[in-house]
């Protein structure tokens, strides 16, 4: 069970960020010191860090929602690094994806090409291409690895 310790000078912000992660199964979370043992330390403030004991880490916007703040976290316990970019840290500002939209994207996200997508889904190719223009417009991403990127930084897609 993955060990969770929110560190902040502020009992108040350290209590609001713990009682956001303590409904995730499976994990363990209390409010601490940096040299408490665990296995990632949360350091709400001006910005979200999250560190992870093997060295991956996140840094999230102050007001990143708690559901986002549990996929960056779920990230770092499985050794990702986070970096939010600012100008995606509301996907609710963004046209919201359609559930075919959603099938494709987790498609994507495992690398498929349109053909390949297409053929999982029995669609053509051409209608799968359609569906991942439409992705990349709605995350706001140029290419479908910023678009994967995003997804999984939004919570959109999973690994």
């Amino acid at each position: 069970m993955p060990r969770l310790v929110i560190v902040s000078p502020s009992p108040l912000l350290a209590e609001g960020v713990a009682a956001a992660l303590r409904g995730t199964p499976g994990w363990e979370v209390q409010v601490g010191r940096a040299d408490d043992p665990a296995d990632a330390w949360v350091l709400p403030g001006d910005e979200i860090l999250v560190r992870g004991a093997h060295g991956a880490g996140a840094q999230l916007a102050a007001d990143t929602p708690a559901s986002r703040l549990r996929v960056a976290v779920q990230a770092v316990l499985e050794g990702l690094s986070v970096r939010e970019a600012p100008w995606f840290t509301h996907v609710s500002d963004h046209e919201p994806l359609t559930p075919r939209e959603l099938e494709v994207f987790e498609l994507l996200g495992k690398g498929l090409s349109n053909r390949d997508i297409g053929g999982v889904l029995g669609i053509s190719a051409h209608t799968a291409k359609y569906h991942v223009g439409q992705i990349l417009a709605k995350v706001g991403a140029a290419t479908r690895a910023e678009a994967v990127r995003e997804g999984l930084r939004g919570g959109l897609i999973g690994l």
